[in-house]
């Protein structure tokens, strides 16, 4: 038997990847990129065709046989312009390690589902699935809310809006050992979390992209490769954690996981909240 509950899904995603593909084969071409076209720089050629042509010719002409311009400095100037350094740049620095973690506490999140509900609640695949689909609808009413947010405030603000949203997920989600663990609290602040996850993305990826130095929109190794990279880091970083805290035990799988995920939380709003006032896209003529 091929179609199963556990393999249906993997048929279904392997349908629609393979669509994409096809499409993507078919109808994606690149983007122009419009800074390329209104800022363009000399090349090497036409650098030294400026210092021993134009240089030469003047030189010639006024009875001189070695160029003035020919010095060190200008052969320097020459040489391949290195990529600015990344680690000093607060904005693109702070908005990685944003993504790192929110996909980190997302992926705890979605991985523990199964596991958590079946453990306090007795909920099978079906209910916890249900649960999963619900969770992936309300994507879309949140970005929506997002995007008109962002028409009246800046992303440093929806940042920090969603990190204490965040936190607040975190600190609630956990059981307290008062009473018995409730499915309304299991489920409202579980919808906390998944919604300030994927409403903290929206603003953090605008603020990467207009901080960012233009040198690393071009080539392969650029700052798509370094967010995508970020995210890869941060999901393989919660199914490591969250697999050695569940062979402890499931009984330690809830606090075990999300204390420390609320403390990485904590310290991420407040590292965000000192860099608060360096995180907005520098004018264009500070960036020239």
């Amino acid at each position: 038997k091929y179609w199963t509950v556990e393999t249906g899904p993997g048929y279904i995603m392997f349908g629609l990847w393979s669509i994409f593909f096809i499409a993507t084969i078919f109808f994606f071409e690149e983007p122009e990129r419009n800074f390329t076209k209104t800022k363009l720089k000399p090349t090497k050629k036409s650098k030294l065709e400026m210092v021993n042509g134009s240089s030469t010719n003047d030189s010639s002409a006024n009875g001189e046989s070695k160029p003035l311009l020919l010095q060190n400095g200008s052969q320097d100037s020459i040489k391949s312009e290195k990529l600015p350094s990344l680690w000093t740049n607060v904005p693109v620095m702070t908005t990685l390690v944003i993504y790192f973690v929110l996909k980190l506490v997302l992926e705890c999140l979605l991985s523990s589902t199964a596991t958590l509900s079946a453990y306090y609640f007795d909920w099978d695949m079906t209910q916890s699935g249900t649960y999963l689909a619900i969770l992936g609808l309300l994507m879309f009413p949140t970005n929506l809310v997002i995007a008109r947010l962002s028409l009246r405030y800046e992303d440093r603000e929806l940042i920090m809006g969603t990190l204490l949203m965040m936190l607040v997920g975190c600190v609630g989600f956990l059981y307290y050992g008062l009473g018995s663990y409730s499915v309304v609290q299991y489920v409202f602040f579980g919808v906390c979390i998944f919604l300030s996850t994927n409403a903290l993305e929206g603003p953090n990826m605008s603020l990467l992209s207009k901080t960012i130095p233009k040198e690393w929109a071009k080539g392969t190794f650029n700052s798509g490769l370094l967010a995508t990279e970020a995210g890869t880091a941060g999901r393989a970083a919660g199914d490591l954690f969250i697999s050695a805290i569940a062979y402890q035990g499931f009984e330690y799988l809830l606090d075990g996981t999300f204390v420390p995920l609320g403390i990485l939380v904590l310290l991420t709003t407040i590292i965000t909240w000192k860099c608060f006032s360096k995180l907005e896209p520098a004018d264009d003529d500070d960036s020239d």
